[in-house]
């Protein structure tokens, strides 16, 4: 299963570093296909409700939100999304 990750922000210094959070840990956790879009739009802020940049939102859901970029916090969104052994549906556990 792949991942759709989309970071929304202005492209701020926290917007950046999520970034790179995002794609250590990409590589780490080795999810080969995995795809990062790094947005600045307004309307993606305001289409997931965003009112402290920079967002998560993994596969369509807005995971967190604000400048406290925990690197566990991060890792545990992503795997929230990832599939279970047999599940072929993916998503929450």
């Amino acid at each position: 299963m792949s991942l759709e990750i989309r970071i929304i922000g202005k492209g701020c210094f926290f917007c950046n570093e999520l970034r790179k959070i995002v794609d250590d840990l990409i590589a780490e956790m080795k999810i080969p296909e995995a795809t990062v879009d790094q947005v600045h739009e307004v309307d993606e802020l305001l289409e997931y409700g965003v009112v402290n940049p920079p967002a998560l939102v993994v596969n369509g859901k807005l995971k967190m939100m604000g400048r406290v970029l925990v690197r566990s916090r991060v890792r545990r969104a992503l795997e929230e999304e990832l599939p279970t052994p047999g599940d072929t549906a993916g998503g929450q556990r």
